[in-house]
């Protein structure tokens, strides 16, 4: 493996290890602060960090005659990212342990799979299938009883997050389609941050003001999520993404899973049960087939169509060949 895989791979474990200390950090916050103050304050953080980095220390600017498909497009990841998913993570980490909400969080690689056959066209292989039902498996088993009705709740603000997620995963790749990926990352980021955020911050200024935040430590923690799980999260997330490829870095991401129910478990004392490390572990190994791109269900539907496919076709297909 060259240097500069090895450099990506390790800055991107790093990254998503601050994230995961974040996590733990904002659920000791919410004990004090209310989710929508938390949210709002953290994305405005956001907000003026990648403005600076991008604006004044890049020195980078806003191509001009950018299409209204594009702007849509950029408007669509703001929205879903920095105005749905953002707020309704501390709302659903208000009502559940970090290491659940880090775990079903970790669906939006299967939610965008699913997505992806409409939105995309794609048709997803067998391996991808079978991951899929190897991650449900894999949540049953994780909750052997029913949650409670504030758990359920918690999982709905989840729900509604992946979804935002997902569905800006697939945009993002629509946009970086008909740009030809000569747009730049921190550019989208940077302009999607400010639309979506400024909503966020706008409805905490109008519900939520004067933000009632007590003692330095919380502002401590609303200003290292703002920063690190944020600002620096996405913009390492892009750098990384120019050197691995998309499973290497979703494989990656899972593992924040990992971290999450480590540090719980030293800093918060949660201890998850045998049956939800067990999930937990059926989820990762769905998410690795997940990225196996072999084997289409649309291609062995054609050669049931096709009884006698030549020499030459069963070749390629032995070799992998995406038709």
């Amino acid at each position: 493996m060259d240097k500069a895989r090895l450099t990506a791979i390790g800055q991107a474990s790093a990254v998503l290890i601050l994230m995961a200390f974040g996590s733990i950090l904002m659920k000791i916050v919410l004990y004090d602060v209310k989710p929508l103050t938390f949210a709002w304050l953290t994305v405005g953080v956001g907000m003026i960090v990648m403005t600076v980095y991008t604006f004044l220390i890049r020195k980078e600017k806003i191509p001009g005659g950018l299409s209204r498909q594009v702007w849509f497009y950029i408007i669509m990841i703001g929205i879903c990212n920095f105005a749905i998913s953002k707020v309704s993570r501390p709302f659903a980490m208000e009502r559940l342990p970090v290491t659940t909400v880090t775990y079903i969080g970790n669906f939006i690689g299967f939610v965008t799979m699913g997505m992806s056959i409409f939105i995309l066209k794609e048709t997803p292989t067998l391996f991808q299938i079978l991951g899929a039902g190897i991650a449900i498996t894999g949540l049953r088993i994780f909750y052997l009883e029913a949650p409670s009705a504030n758990e359920m709740v918690g999982i709905l603000f989840i729900l509604a997050g992946i979804i935002a997620v997902a569905y800006t995963n697939n945009i993002a790749r629509k946009l970086g389609i008909i740009t030809q990926n000569k747009l730049s990352n921190n550019i989208v980021s940077t302009l999607a941050i400010l639309i979506g955020g400024s909503l966020t911050v706008l409805s905490g200024i109008i519900l939520d003001w004067p933000p009632k935040i007590s003692g330095w430590n919380n502002w401590g923690i609303i200003i290292y999520t703002g920063v690190f799980s944020i600002s620096i999260g996405l913009t390492v997330w892009n750098h990384i993404l120019r050197t691995l490829r998309s499973y290497e870095a979703s494989i990656l991401g899972a593992s924040t899973v990992i971290y999450t129910t480590l540090l719980a478990v030293l800093i918060l004392g949660e201890r998850p049960a045998i049956n939800q490390v067990a999930g937990i572990a059926l989820m990762l190994t769905g998410l690795v087939l997940v990225q196996v791109r072999r084997g289409r269900v649309s291609d062995i539907l054609r050669r049931f169509k096709q009884p006698e496919p030549s020499v030459q076709a069963l070749g390629d297909e032995d070799a992998g060949v995406d038709k």
